[in-house]
């Protein structure tokens, strides 16, 4: 059963990082998160077909790691650890085949990736294949291109893929689990919103992740979608020139392009749709209905 299919038979239901929400609600582990369903909501005889379906054979909870900050940050515990006023989550998921799970070493490639991340404070596992690194960074930390040459580099050592998110830098009170939460939701959408890319951050993504449920409903999106997509290879044309700011030698570079062949397209594009893409703000519109559209087709 997948979350849509849960969310169907049971709307009431919450799926969160966190392993209790009470008494009120009846509790079980779902791909390495929790889902909470009001209690007076459910039938023995559910609860019962909902341990079978969910459990899978399992007879007890994913076991929470030990490690204060992974008690703290999924809300077993509301003391947070001493030491740090703020910092910054930079999460990982690993991909590899089952086959090799017995052959992984989680220990050796913690170490291994910390040597490359000077402002590690902690690391851990939260399952199998994902977990977290505290960064206590005085400033905000950006990943260099250094750091993603050194993962491709484990990645190949390890024979595995790994994905990175690098979260805001946030106080860490009592707020920061919850902050955590929303973050691990952005990150599970990372992987699908920002397709071939290992490293995302919420700048990156923000756009189709916060439009993903609001914008696409909007008519007048819709139809400005449905223009975009009738002339071929837009959204890569509008992507490349929105990370580059407008700047058209730089796009040109991204999609291995001529600049007069960009120009040639960027007056196609504005012939079919009446877009300017050098205007920024024709620029943003049409990147905010690519966003939308993005958004839309990965629920």
């Amino acid at each position: 059963m997948n979350q849509n299919e849960l969310l169907q038979l049971f709307p009431e239901a919450k799926i969160t990082a966190v392993p209790s929400l009470g008494p009120a609600y009846f509790t079980l582990p779902f791909q390495n998160r929790w889902v909470h369903i009001p209690e007076n909501t459910l039938s023995g005889r559910e609860k019962v077909l909902l341990k079978q379906l969910l459990l899978n054979g399992a007879t007890a909870a994913p076991e929470i790691p030990k490690n204060p900050w992974a008690q703290f940050l999924l809300g077993h515990t509301a003391d947070a650890p001493s030491g740090l006023a703020q910092t910054q989550l930079l999460q990982f998921n690993l991909s590899y085949r089952e086959e090799d799970a017995g052959f992984f070493n989680q220990a050796l490639w913690l170490d291994a990736f910390s040597q490359t991340l000077p402002l590690v404070r902690e690391c851990f596992f939260l399952d199998n294949k994902n977990g977290v690194f505290i960064l206590d960074s005085p400033e905000p930390y950006c990943i260099d291109e250094e750091l993603a040459a050194v993962l491709d580099i484990l990645d190949d050592d390890f024979s595995l893929r790994t994905a990175l998110y690098l979260g805001q830098r946030w106080p860490v009170d009592s707020s920061l689990p919850h902050l955590f939460e929303e973050e691990r939701k952005i990150f599970a959408a990372s992987r699908t919103l920002a397709k071939g890319s290992k490293i995302a951050t919420l700048a990156a993504i923000a756009l189709p992740y916060f439009l993903s449920e609001s914008a696409n409903q909007n008519l007048v999106l819709q139809a400005l979608q449905t223009m975009i997509d009738s002339v071929d290879g837009t959204h890569e044309l509008i992507t490349a020139m929105w990370r580059n700011q407008g700047n058209l030698s730089k796009a040109a570079a991204d999609l291995y392009l001529h600049r007069n062949t960009l120009q040639y397209r960027i007056d196609r594009f504005f012939d079919a749709t009446g877009l300017a893409l050098k205007n920024m703000d024709n620029l943003a519109l049409a990147y905010l209905a690519i966003a939308a559209g993005t958004g839309s087709h990965s629920n």
